[in-house]
């Protein structure tokens, strides 16, 4: 890397045009060596030879525990390398909280997997994951010591986050309400149930229940439409950034710090700040930064499905939506808004489809009529749910406010199970490889390139 470097530095003093080819080639083996070098890394710190004897450990919860039906599982961080402890469930078990200290006594083993035919590879999810064992604590073979707790970023952003979730069960909302709201505001999905998710999920709206750049983007435009006087001279936009940033990274913090979220707020900060010398960034540019520097943080996300399909969404939309939007000029200003909107429907659909018959073995066949009846509710649900803590201390108006958003969230509840009950609404059984996969993203992206052919060539007509 450090010869790579040097190299960098000779090459832009002395290189001449012509030479450029060299420059590149050169940029690109040092970011290879740099992401090797990175992975490398993060693997040594995943990766351990746990003893093949139960041992005492000393260890910190790292996230709130999951309560299960016989065991509370949590992330235990212990000899610098993250477990998944589970813990038989009773009466001290249920109280453990995010940074507590514990000392328990158990075999830690590697991650392994069950060795039937065709299942699920668990064990490379949990090293994805940053899991590097998995272990069973009897009861009385564990304790809370006495040491104070001591709270990373990230567990304060959960701690946060679940004191919004409290103020939720506070304001009386319970059932698949409190579920909705919760995954949809702060990204808390643990109250979903299976059948629940399973609606969303035929109705081809699941990704709105998974907190990313839908969510933020509706925050962003709030924010823009209300900073708008910012705008008049450079000091202003500069004070604009600072407050629109400020504000975007408090909700990723609020909301756990996802990565789909952290995605979105980087690319949201990188628009904002071209907008300071009154140019906008090309979107793929600003896609690939974002990218780059989440993978430069942890490697790892490379393989996390969320961040996959928030990428290929994000990607998709940036190639493709402008080619299929110019297919059509409405000059109805709401018609044009509907247009618009099923063009990104369509289109983000079409670039994550590959990985969502990979990853859940199906499609759903009605997303563009549930993304145009339904997902406009979302922002709703948004807005109401934040004028909610804005107007807590105002009695009656805030129970006005909870009313609605309550009422909101059945319309979208039912609208999702009636779209998901309609018939044929879901195709399943459908295994694809991973070169099934490629093939199918080189068949889109060939269908996009005739596209882009066949709407830029001049016609006879314009030729004569």
């Amino acid at each position: 890397m450090a010869v790579l470097f040097v190299a960098l530095l000779w090459m832009l003093r002395t290189c001449a045009y012509r030479y450029r080819w060299l420059f590149g080639g050169t940029v690109s083996l040092f970011l290879l060596v740099l992401g090797s070098t990175v992975t490398q890394i993060q693997w040594d710190k995943i990766h351990c030879d746990w003893s093949s004897e139960k041992k005492v450990y000393r260890g910190v919860v790292q996230e709130t525990p999951v309560e299960k039906e016989k065991v509370m599982v949590c992330k235990v961080k212990t000899e610098d390398r993250q477990v998944l402890l589970s813990v038989y469930k009773d009466s001290l078990s249920q109280t453990l909280q995010s940074g507590d200290n514990i000392l328990f006594y158990g075999k830690i083993r590697s991650p392994h997997n069950a060795g039937n035919p065709y299942e699920f590879d668990y064990a490379s999810y949990l090293l994805r994951k940053q899991i590097s064992g998995t272990a069973y604590v009897y009861a009385g073979y564990w304790r809370v010591m006495d040491k104070p707790r001591v709270l990373s970023i990230k567990q304060q952003a959960l701690a946060c986050r679940d004191k919004i979730v409290g103020c939720y069960r506070q304001w009386g909302f319970k059932g698949e309400e409190f579920a909705v709201l919760s995954a949809l505001t702060v990204g808390y999905k643990e109250e979903l149930s299976d059948e629940l998710r399973e609606s969303y999920s035929v109705a081809g709206i699941s990704h709105v229940l998974a907190l990313s750049g839908l969510h933020v983007g509706i925050l962003w435009f709030l924010l823009g439409y209300m900073l708008r006087p910012f705008c008049r001279n450079r000091a202003m936009r500069i004070l604009k950034w600072i407050v629109v940033t400020l504000l975007l990274w408090s909700f990723a913090f609020v909301a756990g710090l996802m990565p789909s979220v952290v995605r979105a707020v980087i690319m949201c900060m990188l628009v904002e700040l071209g907008t300071l010398g009154g140019k906008r960034g090309k979107p793929l540019n600003i896609l690939a930064i974002a990218a780059f520097s989440m993978l430069l943080y942890s490697p790892f996300y490379l393989f996390d499905v969320s961040f996959q399909l928030s990428f290929m969404a994000v990607l998709a939309i940036s190639l493709c939506y402008k080619e299929f939007y110019r297919i059509r000029f409405i000059r109805n200003r709401f018609l044009r808004y509907i247009w618009g909107t099923t063009i990104v429907s369509v289109v983000a659909q079409l670039g994550t489809a590959p990985l969502v018959m990979y990853y859940f073995s199906g499609f759903s066949l009605y997303f563009l009529l549930a993304n145009l009846l339904v997902a406009p509710l979302i922002p709703v649900i948004i807005y109401l749910a934040l004028l909610a803590f804005v107007f807590a201390p105002v009695a009656e108006l805030h129970h006005c406010i909870l009313f609605m958003l309550e009422e909101v969230i059945k319309c979208l509840n039912w609208g999702t199970w009636t779209i998901s009950r309609l018939p044929s609404a879901f195709i399943d059984s459908l295994y694809l490889s991973s070169l099934e996969v490629c093939l199918l993203y080189a068949f889109f992206m060939l269908g996009l390139y005739y596209c882009c052919l066949l709407y830029t060539s001049p016609s006879p007509r314009d030729t004569r």
